[in-house]
């Protein structure tokens, strides 16, 4: 199985699926990370994501398009037009598409907009924390048990350490209590939760 995670930035991808890649890794899965976007501290950043990348037993590549091109147009389509192509992925994990960060909803709605032909699964994550507030609520509609990744998915947070220097330790317990409470919901210690744009089965 080939698994795709999307993110704008650094650290997008381990707070909104990191626990699910972890788990799909486990599992044997081939699981691509792919960052659009270094900001600030490029060289930091870059390894920030390499190690956690590193912790999380998965693939990272970093794609970096023109600043300008960072918008939902057809030009940033194109560039997931090309990589879904690429790597033919069975599940695709991107941002929610009402998220409040611009790159995020960037990054979604041009996801969405790639992946309209292609034979895959395709599952939003949750805002970022720290996040903006916004009058969309988030439905999930897909739970994932990370009660075995918890401790393995946090190490790959702490990892950008920059990120810890900008938010404070409340953006670590604000990370850890979201997956808390998701697994309440399911009668589990942990999880992510996920709003299905499309389910493919393939059996």
């Amino acid at each position: 199985m080939k698994i795709l995670a999307l993110g704008a930035h650094p650290d997008d991808i381990e707070i909104g699926v990191g626990g699910t890649l972890i788990k799909y890794a486990k599992a044997g899965a081939d699981v691509l990370a792919v960052v659009l976007m270094l900001p600030m501290m490029d060289a930091g950043r870059r390894r920030e994501s390499e190690r956690a990348a590193e912790i999380m037993g998965v693939r990272l590549e970093i794609l970096e398009p023109e600043s300008d091109q960072l918008h939902f147009n057809r030009q940033l389509v194109g560039v997931f037009d090309t990589l879904i192509e690429r790597e033919k992925p069975d599940i695709i994990f991107t941002h929610w598409d009402h998220d409040s960060h611009q790159d995020h909803n960037a990054v979604s709605k041009s996801v969405l907009a790639a992946a309209r032909a292609n034979r895959c699964s395709l599952y939003m994550y949750e805002q970022t924390i720290p996040g903006g507030i916004v009058p969309d609520a988030f439905q999930p509609q897909l739970f994932i048990d990370i009660s075995d990744e918890i401790d393995t998915k946090m190490a790959s947070i702490r990892a950008h350490k920059s990120q810890f220097e900008k938010n404070g330790e409340w953006w670590e317990y604000g990370i850890k209590g979201r997956a808390q409470y998701r697994g309440y919901q399911m009668n589990t210690k942990y999880a992510e939760a996920f709003e299905i744009v499309k389910q493919i089965n393939r059996l």
